[in-house]
């Protein structure tokens, strides 16, 4: 018996469902609209997405995330800011015992939160791995639904800190940490939560986050706390808010209380979070806060141009050193958001405020890009010269490929 031609064949009824459909869809100019913002605090973290609090050492990282945290299981402000409140998933990465003593203390001091609200996991994953990642996330996905059959949706996971959870990676290149960023982002989008990473900075904390600057780049909200100083208010500065206003700082204080006593009757103690006034130092501190900011977005361009059209610099005490033209680099910078988006027309009346307008919208990217390249010379994260008529810009501590 001889085979039917494949053209003559009936097509199976309804075959045609399991057509490959494209996830792209085109929208009008005309008609498109923009979605709602979902917030899972207002104007600081979204609902879903990536989202970093970063400090050094002793700045009170972990004892802020946990106190924000229970705030945010309670529907309480957070920062000034409305909370919807959600479930907590709180992953203590690094010293599991030492979060456990200040989860205590502040329950001792504030009170419980609703029933499975907040559930704590003291191992550290490896983010480097995806099947330990797979792993982290069934357990995530138990919280989770212990949490709706309680009435409570899960909104948050918290991984304390991103060193302790990625063994053996290099922070500084995109190389290792573009997969573990990709992996977190997938995660908040499976979830359907915001992940909250608390993160070191350098050696130098004014360089901001520690490692890959395309981590502040795809964040989708980064807080930054300063160095504390003893007998200061502690500092931090809500740095970035994807389609949210950033720059505004706040202060806080940690209280010494005592949870217990310890097999010899000595005092247990911790610390809780108590509000406090942001310094008039901090307060005229803004424009260079604002510097900063740039800087880290220019960073986060940096990586991108030299990624894509690397030069190799001809100047005293940079051989082998590669960098980028700075003309390249600006175009970069406003890409990202330095500087104003769009000129301000909302008050020109003819063709000349106009023009007027968008001159002044020039002008103020350019002042806020070269105060953010100055404020990066500054602390020696990159270093610039005109070689052969040509601005360029490399990292003078990085003489070869990432």
């Amino acid at each position: 018996m001889s085979a039917e031609p494949i053209s003559t064949l009936a097509a199976f009824p309804g075959v045609e469902t399991f057509a490959k459909r494209s996830k792209y869809r085109l929208e009008d100019f005309n008609s498109l609209k923009a979605g709602t913002s979902l917030w899972r605090v207002k104007g600081l973290w979204p609902a879903v997405g990536v989202c970093f609090l970063g400090g050094p050492s002793m700045s009170g990282k972990s004892f802020l995330a946990t106190d924000m945290l229970a705030k945010v299981c309670r529907g309480e402000p957070v920062l000034g800011r409305k909370a919807i409140a959600a479930g907590v998933v709180y992953v203590g990465a690094e010293d599991a015992n030492g979060l456990r003593l200040r989860i205590e203390g502040l329950r001792q001091e504030t009170g419980p939160v609703p029933d499975a609200a907040f559930r704590f996991i003291g191992q550290a994953p490896d983010l480097t791995d995806p099947d330990d990642v797979a792993d982290m996330r069934d357990a995530i996905l138990d919280a989770k639904a212990d949490m709706e059959s309680g009435g409570m949706a899960l909104g948050v996971v918290c991984i304390d800190t991103m060193s302790a959870s990625i063994p053996g990676a290099d922070e500084n290149t995109a190389k290792d940490m573009s997969p573990v960023l990709h992996r977190l982002q997938e995660m908040a989008e499976e979830l359907g939560v915001m992940v909250l990473m608390v993160a070191h900075t350098g050696k130098n904390a004014d360089a901001g986050l520690r490692g890959w600057s395309g981590l502040l780049a795809n964040a989708d909200g980064l807080i930054m706390l300063d160095a504390f100083e003893d007998g200061a208010s502690r500092i931090g500065t809500v740095v970035k808010v994807k389609n949210g206003p950033a720059g505004d700082q706040f202060a806080f204080g940690l209280r010494s209380i005592v949870t217990g006593q310890d097999a010899d009757g000595d005092d247990v103690t911790t610390c809780i979070v108590e509000p406090g006034e942001v310094p008039e130092r901090a307060r005229a501190g803004r424009t260079a806060t604002k510097a900063g900011q740039s800087g880290e977005l220019i960073m986060a361009a940096f990586d991108r141009v030299w990624n894509r059209a690397r030069l190799q610099i001809s100047a005293p005490g940079a051989e082998g050193a590669l960098g980028v033209e700075v003309a390249d680099l600006r175009n970069e910078a406003y890409g990202l958001g330095v500087g104003p988006t769009d000129p301000d027309y909302s008050e020109c009346v003819g063709e000349a405020d106009k023009a007027k307008a968008k001159r002044k919208w020039q002008d103020q990217r350019k002042a806020d890009f070269d105060r953010g390249l100055a404020h990066l010379t500054a602390t020696k994260r990159l270093r610039t010269e005109v070689i052969g008529g040509v601005r360029l810009a490399w990292e003078p501590n990085k003489r070869s490929p990432r």
